[in-house]
């Protein structure tokens, strides 16, 4: 039987797709990286017959090991400022003593594709993960996410390589130790430091989204793939795995099997009308208006925590955590997931706006320690 290691496993993403993939196929040998062993125990507690290994994204030694003993590697983990855990996991993939041609799914993001200028207005082009795919794999290496994609990349001779490139993620997740989208957490301190919902100008600014469940779906997808041509080699006796089929014409894995995973473009003052209400039930803010803002003054309140700023104090470096997300509010990501669509994939979930009432509930819950 294959054997899957996950890397993030307990993760929003990687918890959805592990839940998904054990009801499919419950006799898979699966192995996930946790952080410590009580998360291990919670896990095995909700699915007996995985394994775990303690470790993180820069335990190299561990992730090598793992896998290097793996039919299939999923990293379902951040992949920004983690690229030797991820050339680690190559390195195993890649080593001589394996028996077969190990398949690796790796989960990137579609923020490389945001418009420049955070203005809140609707703007910039539709990228299409077909049309477009010569320019994507040619993209410089100061845009976020290149750098470990074209370490993905590069692995492709010897290792079946996909990358998945989901918009924002939403929606709740059977994930045990993160259930709620990971954008709650930013969303819902903003808004808490302006005392009401926020938008850069009139937040006609649009992204995509996605429902954690088909984006694990599209994961899912690709794990069938693989595990379809591990079977073949194994009924042949044959040491090497299989071509894997390519249902739509086109390989599904390689140096171009890059998937946009996108079910709905939302404006950012949309995403705001379906959270401002339950943040102004909760107590989260006061005022159940939704304010227009600068993305400046959007960064200063975020590094505030407040209303309460010095207009005049220093703004972080470009690359800082508080500029990214003061960014993403004024910012347009649109994509679409033409590849996925060659391949049968269609959303079957309802809109990520109507999980935030159970997001917001969850996250206060957790911050209060209950």
């Amino acid at each position: 039987m294959a054997k899957v290691f996950i890397v993030g496993g307990t993760g929003h993403t990687g918890g959805a797709l592990l839940d998904l993939m054990l009801q499919k196929h419950p006799q898979l040998k699966v192995k996930v990286l946790v952080r410590d062993e009580d998360k291990g125990a919670r896990l095995k507690g909700k699915y007996p017959t995985v394994q775990t290994t303690v470790g993180d994204l820069s335990s190299s030694q561990t992730l090598q090991d793992e896998a290097r003993n793996a039919d299939i590697v999923i990293n379902a983990a951040p992949d920004i400022t983690h690229q030797d855990g991820i050339e680690a996991i190559l390195s195993g993939l890649k080593d001589n003593s394996r028996p077969r041609k190990g398949f690796y799914l790796h989960l990137s993001g579609a923020a490389t594709f945001y418009t420049k200028d955070p203005n809140g207005l609707k703007e910039g082009r539709i990228w299409d993960d077909v049309a477009d795919i010569d320019e994507i794999l040619n993209l410089d290496q100061t845009y976020t996410h290149i750098p470990t994609d074209n370490a993905v990349r590069s692995a492709s001779t010897d290792v079946y390589v996909a990358i998945i490139s989901p918009v924002g993620i939403g929606g709740i997740s059977p994930s045990l130790e993160h259930p709620i989208p990971l954008t709650t957490g930013p969303l819902l301190s903003t808004a808490r430091a302006f005392g009401s919902g926020f938008q850069i100008a009139d937040g006609e600014n649009e992204s995509g989204w996605v429902h954690v469940l088909d984006l694990a779906r599209a994961f899912l997808l690709l794990v069938d793939n693989a595990l379809e041509a591990l079977a073949a080699a194994g009924a042949g006796g044959e040491t090497n795995s299989q071509p894997p089929a390519e249902p739509a014409g086109f390989p599904l894995w390689g140096p171009r099997a890059y998937y946009f995973v996108r079910t709905e473009d939302i404006p950012f003052r949309a995403l705001q009308a379906a959270l401002v209400p339950p943040l102004h039930r909760h107590g989260v803010i006061p005022s159940d208006k939704v304010e227009s803002v600068t993305h400046t003054r959007a960064a200063r309140t975020c590094l505030a925590g407040s209303a309460d700023f010095d207009p005049d104090a220093p703004l972080p470096p470009p690359d800082s955590w508080v500029i990214h997300l003061a960014t993403w509010f004024g910012i347009n990501m649109r994509v679409r997931s033409e590849r996925l669509a060659a391949l049968g994939w269609k959303p079957v979930e309802k809109s990520i706006l109507e999980d935030w009432e159970v997001a917001i509930q969850e996250f206060l819950r957790r911050e209060a320690g209950a």
